[in-house]
């Protein structure tokens, strides 16, 4: 058995007529192989079949990776409805925020010496269209995955098949703390169909990023009726991320707030988290929290706390759980996290007295302190696999 294999996973979030209820679905395909790089490429040639197949609905066919991202930016235009064959599922897509299709290396036999602690059963992201993980399409994120996978693959001396390519790439968190000169890095990856092209200069950070645009304009209306409907089982609000309005300074209590809701979705049936909204679901923005960024750009700032909050309180493993986006509503800024159910174990966060259990009530959280009725809920939702 090889130390890792790969698995293909299309995540598809809807709407269930007549209910209102969010259904987080999930189809996920395993490939296994003495020789990881072949798991590879056939996960590869899984993922493109999907991508062909959403192509087609949409009357198109690949042109690029960059080219699909903007044709495929919900998946399908707004307002229609495509059914679809997953496998042994007929897949109904249609507007709704947060679908994605995404390849991840799991670890199985993790290195002795890993100096990101990754353990069995972690996940790194691979490639992906979507919302599939938290760190789709964040290039300064894919790298540091990427770089784990290979190093995966020169520990445990497994052939790469002529798959090894050197990327040119300015790391903006590195470039912005003062790490490296005028001169991209050089970094040692395999090869997926994510284009590198642009991305070994400074500032590239600070482009337009018209993919962003399109995506919140066509994704707007589910949104909409998701905020107009308030808080409930799978809707929560949050005013700020960081910012305390009764301090009037940054917190980390109002993070472990937000955490705490994020991992009763966890628990429970998943659901969207809306930060820069108040309890009422009136836009009050982000500007609270972008006033702590001390001069830094507000987005890159507004990012790198929500990843904090989520290593600090939640760590490593549910990271591709979660995923996050910004999104104009009315007038303001706010931010969409989208929290898929874990479907196989209890998430706990880190507390103040240790580890908690959070679940998803009527329209807030609730906490599972009594052991017995921990237990009984978790064997109902996960047995004793």
């Amino acid at each position: 058995m090889a130390a890792f294999h790969y698995v293909v996973r299309t995540k598809v979030i809807k709407q269930i007529k007549g209910t209102g209820e969010i259904d987080f679905l999930e189809v996920e395909k395993v490939f296994e192989n003495e020789s990881p790089i072949i798991a590879r490429n056939l996960a590869f040639e899984h993922y493109q079949s999907y991508i062909d197949v959403l192509l087609k609905a949409k009357g198109l066919e690949y042109v690029s990776d960059k080219q699909t991202k903007v044709d495929l930016a919900t998946f399908i235009s707004p307002n229609a409805v495509s059914k679809i064959q997953f496998e042994n599922s007929e897949v109904e897509f249609n507007s709704l925020f947060g679908n994605g299709i995404g390849v991840f290396m799991i670890i199985d036999f993790p290195m002795p010496d890993d100096q990101f602690t990754l353990k069995e059963g972690d996940e790194l992201f691979v490639h992906g269209i979507g919302q599939v993980s938290f760190l789709s399409d964040d290039p300064n994120r894919m790298i540091t995955e990427l770089q784990r996978e290979f190093e995966y693959y020169e520990f445990f001396k497994y052939p790469t098949n002529h798959k090894i390519t050197n990327v040119l790439f300015c790391s903006q968190h590195e470039w912005e703390e003062g790490y490296r000169d005028a001169e991209p890095a050089t970094y040692q990856i395999l090869e997926t169909p994510f284009s590198w092209e642009g991305l070994d200069v400074p500032y590239w950070w600070e482009q337009p990023a018209g993919l962003e645009v399109k995506q919140t304009q066509q994704s707007g209306k589910s949104l909409d009726e998701l905020i107009a409907g308030g808080e409930n089982s799978q809707v929560e609000f949050k005013p700020a991320l960081v910012y305390n309005f009764s301090t009037e300074r940054g917190g980390i209590g109002i993070k472990g707030i937000i955490a705490k809701s994020i991992n009763a979705f966890l628990n429970s049936d998943g659901g969207f988290l809306f930060i820069g909204l108040n309890d009422n679901g009136n836009p009050q923005g982000l500007s609270h929290d972008y006033s702590l960024s001390e001069g830094k750009n507000e987005k890159d700032f507004f990012l790198l706390e929500f990843d904090n909050m989520l290593k600090h309180f939640l760590g490593f493993s549910i990271r591709n759980s979660v995923s996050g986006q910004f999104y104009h509503y009315i007038d303001k800024e706010i931010f969409v996290v989208t929290v898929s159910p874990s479907k196989r174990r209890p998430i706990f966060v880190n507390g103040q007295n240790g580890k908690e259990f959070y679940v998803r009530g009527e329209a807030s959280s609730k906490q599972l302190t009594d052991p017995e009725e921990l237990v009984n809920y978790c064997l109902d939702k996960w047995g004793t696999n």
